[in-house]
C-alpha cells in the first residue's frame, strides 16, 4: 500500500535533489548542495508576470529556477544546457 510519505532513509545517498520552496510561498530559491549530492534544483513560487513575446507584452506564469552544483563534477556550460532543456 502506498502511504505517500518518504522516510529519512529514502532520501539518503541521493546525487541530485529537487527543492520546492514555491509550495511554501518562496519566490527566489538559493539552494545549497549537501554532500554527497552533486546538485540541487530550487523551484520558486509560480506567479503571473508581464513578459515580451513576439513584440507584445503578455502575462505569463513564471516559475523561478536556481541550480547549484559541484563544479568538480559538472561545468557551467553543462548546467546551463540542463536548465535550458528543462525550461523547454
Amino acid at each position: 500500500m502506498r502511504a505517500d510519505q518518504l522516510e529519512v532513509a529514502d532520501l539518503r545517498g541521493a546525487s541530485f535533489t529537487v527543492s520546492n520552496i514555491g509550495s511554501l510561498g518562496g519566490f527566489s530559491p538559493n539552494p545549497l548542495v549537501s554532500y554527497p549530492e552533486v546538485a540541487i534544483l530550487g523551484m520558486g513560487e509560480v506567479k503571473e508576470k508581464p513578459v515580451v513575446k513576439d513584440g507584445q507584452v503578455v502575462v505569463r506564469r513564471i516559475m523561478p529556477l536556481a541550480l547549484s552544483f559541484d563544479h568538480r563534477i559538472a561545468d557551467g556550460a553543462e548546467a546551463a544546457r540542463f536548465l535550458k532543456r528543462l525550461v523547454g
